[in-house]
């Protein structure tokens, strides 16, 4: 039990922010209006942005040892973090994108993600290792412009509906 305890790194600094984060953005795709998302479509983005997600995490902050989150293990903040704030966010984006507000929302979007990256930094959970703002806000913006709103297409496809 004490191996278990210890594996979930509870006690790592920072550790506060990437949960609270995730519980607010959970909650609030919980009980947000569905106006452009329906469940199955919410369902099936939390299962690509959360893998597509913690295979960038893999790879950036392993392999290529950019930043470390939390300690070298891998805890339950890091779980917490890599699987629901991405996703969350992206639900969130994708529910309320319009072609007529895409670029309020592609900028709102990005500075919130910003935010949280300089919090994680600021609360100590977050440690660059080569990894700078620069490169997440380039990363951010070609996820909101590029990357989501082709994932928003193809799981909005009339031809898809039937087969979730």
């Amino acid at each position: 039990m004490n191996s278990i305890v210890k594996n979930l790194d509870l006690f790592s600094r920072g550790i506060w922010f990437p949960i609270t984060a995730a519980c607010f953005l959970i909650l609030f795709v919980l009980f947000m209006k569905k106006k452009y998302l329906n469940w199955t479509q919410i369902y099936v983005t939390y299962g690509i942005i959360g893998l597509t997600a913690w295979m960038l995490d893999t790879l950036t902050g392993v392999f290529l040892d950019l930043y470390d989150v939390g300690k070298p293990s891998i805890g339950l903040a890091d779980f917490i973090a890599f699987a629901f704030i991405p996703s969350s966010l992206s639900v969130i984006f994708l529910n309320f994108r319009t072609k007529r507000n895409k670029w309020l929302l592609t900028a709102l979007f990005t500075l919130i993600s910003l935010i949280i990256y300089w919090v994680s930094e600021w609360a100590g959970y977050f440690k660059d290792k080569g990894w700078n703002s620069i490169y997440s806000l380039i990363a951010f913006i070609l996820v909101y412009t590029l990357l989501l709103p082709l994932h928003g297409w193809i799981i909005r496809r009339p031809d898809r509906e039937n087969r979730f």
